[in-house]
């Protein structure tokens, strides 16, 4: 009875509230830029984990496992997202989803500054340049259409919405843009970082 009640609670919220996708991504930002500095002490460890980093996408040019990760990488993410908003667990992954983007890229662009100054900050801006022009937005609209119709799904006490063509013209257009920027990211970012790389001479 009392989980019954937390839950009715909380789906009154969601239900009336918009989906809060850039206050989420500040907080996932914000906790990406503190989480490195905190590891500071290990600085093995961040070296690696930076290092490493850089020189896989460095020397993945064109290779076809590096082309196979992404693809699964990226469709992955996309298909779970849009998969989940029809049913009620679209809110918790649209948050999830949200939080981690902004996690995962400032705790990039923070390494890369900490590990190699002002011209890692330059090659960490180049490693998300320019797939992420499209990724970012495409998941921000992408994770508030999948929370609005979680939402809806709650509040209309069914699995499926009854919106769900106008669902699915979202997800086809988030998916149009994602495949571009996969593309982008297979092609043209592997090129774009190697020409940074080799000015900036950082390895």
């Amino acid at each position: 009875m009392i989980w019954g009640e937390v839950m009715k609670n909380n789906l009154f919220i969601y239900r009336n509230r918009k989906f809060p996708g850039e206050l989420i991504f500040f907080v996932g930002f914000v906790t990406g830029i503190i989480l490195p500095n905190l590891m500071f002490k290990m600085k093995w460890r961040q070296e690696t984990a930076s290092a490493l980093y850089l020189l896989g996408i460095y020397a993945g040019e064109g290779g076809v496992d590096y082309v196979g990760k992404v693809i699964k990488m990226r469709a992955g993410i996309f298909l779970l997202a849009a998969g989940s908003g029809l049913t009620i667990f679209g809110i918790p992954v649209a948050v999830v989803g949200v939080l981690l983007t902004g996690i995962n890229l400032a705790m990039l662009l923070t390494m890369s500054i900490l590990q190699f100054g002002l011209q890692g900050g330059l090659i960490g801006v180049c490693l998300l340049f320019p797939q992420w022009i499209l990724y970012l937005p495409c998941i921000m609209a992408g994770c508030g259409t999948v929370y609005e119709s979680s939402a809806q799904i709650w509040k209309n006490r069914t699995f499926f919405p009854g919106h769900i063509a106008w669902y699915l013209i979202k997800v086809m257009i988030c998916a149009v843009c994602f495949v571009v920027g996969i593309l982008l990211e297979i092609y043209c970012n592997p090129i774009i970082t190697k020409i940074m790389i080799q000015n900036l001479k950082i390895f």
